[in-house]
């Protein structure tokens, strides 16, 4: 953040906390850094499920809500057993 992200155009309205584009930017180095590209995969399929389990429906007895909830879970079972010490209860 000191070095790379200068302008203050990466601080947030308070101008001490970066903001999402220099959060953003910040985490795209540290993965260029510390983590391999094949994880990168597994990175995106969690984001995934989380954004699915965060998700709330106007209607949660539709059927089309019901399909989204199985399949979420399926890919959740797949995950997990491909990887068993993720947790994504």
């Amino acid at each position: 953040m000191m070095d790379d992200l200068r302008d203050y155009r990466f601080y947030s309205e308070d101008m001490l906390h970066p903001n999402q584009v220099a959060i953003d930017y910040i985490w795209q180095q540290f993965k260029k850094v510390h983590l391999s590209e094949s994880s990168y995969v597994i990175m995106d399929e969690i984001d995934s499920i989380q954004k699915g389990l965060a998700h709330r429906p106007f209607n949660p007895d539709t059927t089309q809500h019901q399909l989204f909830v199985e399949k979420l879970q399926q890919r959740i079972a797949l995950l997990q057993k491909k990887y068993p010490f993720i947790n994504l209860g």
